[in-house]
Protein backbone atom coordinates (compact mmCIF):
# COMPACT_ATOMS: atom_id res chain seq x y z
CA UNK A 1 0.00 0.00 0.00
CA UNK A 2 1.42 3.36 -0.94
CA UNK A 3 1.48 6.23 1.50
CA UNK A 4 -1.12 8.10 -0.60
CA UNK A 5 -3.46 5.09 -0.55
CA UNK A 6 -3.02 4.71 3.18
CA UNK A 7 -3.72 8.38 3.85
CA UNK A 8 -6.80 8.38 1.62
CA UNK A 9 -8.43 5.28 3.17
CA UNK A 10 -11.55 5.88 5.27
CA UNK A 11 -13.55 3.27 7.16
CA UNK A 12 -17.08 2.99 5.88
CA UNK A 13 -19.92 0.51 5.85
CA UNK A 14 -19.50 -0.30 2.17
CA UNK A 15 -15.91 -1.45 1.81
CA UNK A 16 -13.86 -3.53 4.24
CA UNK A 17 -10.12 -2.75 4.49
CA UNK A 18 -7.78 -5.26 2.94
CA UNK A 19 -5.50 -7.25 5.22
CA UNK A 20 -2.57 -5.10 4.10
CA UNK A 21 -4.50 -1.90 4.84
CA UNK A 22 -5.59 -3.17 8.23
CA UNK A 23 -2.03 -4.26 9.08
CA UNK A 24 -0.73 -0.82 8.09
CA UNK A 25 -3.46 0.99 10.06
CA UNK A 26 -2.76 -1.09 13.16
CA UNK A 27 1.02 -0.63 12.87
CA UNK A 28 0.60 3.14 12.55
CA UNK A 29 -1.74 3.21 15.56
CA UNK A 30 0.72 1.14 17.62
CA UNK A 31 3.59 3.43 16.61
CA UNK A 32 1.58 6.49 17.62
CA UNK A 33 0.76 4.95 21.01
CA UNK A 34 4.41 4.02 21.63
CA UNK A 35 5.53 7.57 20.83
CA UNK A 36 2.82 9.09 23.01
CA UNK A 37 3.67 6.74 25.87
CA UNK A 38 7.36 7.57 25.61
CA UNK A 39 6.65 11.31 25.69
CA UNK A 40 4.30 10.94 28.66
CA UNK A 41 6.86 8.88 30.58
CA UNK A 42 9.59 11.46 29.97
CA UNK A 43 7.32 14.31 31.09
CA UNK A 44 6.27 12.38 34.21
CA UNK A 45 9.85 11.80 35.33
CA UNK A 46 10.87 15.38 34.50
CA UNK A 47 8.03 16.64 36.69
CA UNK A 48 8.91 14.14 39.43
CA UNK A 49 12.56 15.28 39.42
CA UNK A 50 11.48 18.91 39.52
CA UNK A 51 9.14 18.24 42.46
CA UNK A 52 11.88 16.34 44.32
CA UNK A 53 14.35 19.17 43.75
CA UNK A 54 11.80 21.70 45.00
CA UNK A 55 11.06 19.60 48.10
CA UNK A 56 14.77 19.29 48.86
CA UNK A 57 15.23 23.03 48.41
CA UNK A 58 12.35 23.78 50.79
CA UNK A 59 13.62 21.36 53.43
CA UNK A 60 16.98 23.20 53.55
CA UNK A 61 15.30 26.51 54.43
Amino acid sequence: MTNAEFNSYRFDDVQEPTDAQLDQLMENAAKSVRESNSLSTRKFFENLRRACDEAKRRSRL
